[in-house]
């Protein structure tokens, strides 16, 4: 039996535009997003041959979400409701969100535990669960608890600051949870002004597992019982767009961890390749290709950094020096 990633979550419609509507700054951009999406298509252009469990989505672009996540390797498996596609708006301030707006909270409401349980066959060959906390807390639960019962990993990637209460589904340890710097200050509910605040922060979040944060133009930190380690950012001039970066920096380093790479090695291989994927104009018709091209053409970078900090402010480092 052939097992693979299954992740749960939704697509999205994505219209980004710099500044105000009809402020007159640069052209929108449409294109598919959501979370699960934008993970499942880094993992799928990457070979880990990945299903996408989403609600069956209703009107004219419901064939073309099918087309879209083929193209990139995902193999699309709706549950039995119908939802209308979501629409995510983002108003964006140099690539980056400003603000943002979700439309269409049927499709992940409806990914309760009673159309989880319904859909059960579903994850008879995953190798790994994973979700993401734009889900129910329910559904999270839920999840973790199949993971758990079916002996397989369950990562976790926080979709959204406010949602940062959902980080530990059903009270366990996940073998793996990622968010950025801010969530993981909010979730901890106190400010991380060194590295030895971050580290001790997400030690306590990852608990048996790993936690992955990331630092936008500071890199990211990954720890687990394995040590924790730091890697330096993508070196990539101005790029045009970063929304999704740290989901498709997720997707690389779950596929190549899942592929028999260590921790560390894994995260080196999935910035080279994040670096590509934000080199890529937004224009791009097909943004996921690049990450499938011969590593030779990727910016490289040396293998992640061990931190070693003291129990007290021993090496503390001002994270806006990194």
């Amino acid at each position: 039996m052939t097992r693979h990633p299954v992740l749960v979550g939704t697509v999205t419609l994505d219209v980004l535009h710099e500044g105000p509507i009809g402020s007159g700054r640069a052209p929108v951009t449409l294109r598919w997003g959501g979370v699960m999406n934008n993970m499942a298509c880094a993992m799928g252009a990457r070979g880990a041959g990945p299903a996408l469990v989403t609600a069956d989505y209703t009107g004219e672009l419901a064939s073309a979400v099918a087309t879209h996540l083929v193209g990139n390797g995902v193999r699309w498996t709706p549950l039995p409701f119908a939802a209308p596609l979501p629409l995510f708006h983002a108003e964006l301030a140099d690539g980056s969100v400003r603000e943002k707006w979700f439309i269409g909270g049927a499709a992940i409401d409806g990914l309760d535990p009673t159309a989880l349980a319904a859909g059960r066959f579903l994850f008879d060959t995953a190798s790994v669960l994973i979700g993401g906390t734009d889900a129910t807390a329910p559904a999270l639960d839920w999840l973790a608890a199949e993971a758990a019962e079916r002996g397989v990993p369950f990562w976790l990637l926080s979709a959204d600051p406010t949602e940062t209460g959902k980080l530990r589904p059903a009270r366990r340890d996940n073998d793996l949870t990622a968010l950025n710097l801010l969530e993981l200050g909010r979730w901890a509910g106190r400010p991380l002004d060194s590295m030895v605040d971050v580290t001790a922060a997400a030690t306590e979040l990852a608990g048996a597992g790993h936690c992955l944060v990331t630092l936008g133009g500071q890199g990211a930190l990954l720890t687990g019982p394995d040590g924790t380690f730091r890697q330096a950012p993508p070196s990539i001039d101005d790029p045009t767009l970063t929304v999704g970066a740290g989901d498709v920096l997720l997707g690389c380093l779950l596929t190549a961890h899942l592929g028999g790479q260590d921790w560390p090695a894994a995260l080196q291989e999935a910035t080279e390749l994040t670096g590509a994927f934000l080199a890529e104009p937004a224009s791009a018709e097909r943004p996921y290709r690049v990450l499938r091209d011969d590593p030779g053409r990727r910016p490289r970078f040396t293998r992640p950094r061990e931190v070693r900090t003291g129990t007290s402010g021993d090496g503390a480092v001002d994270l806006r020096k990194w």
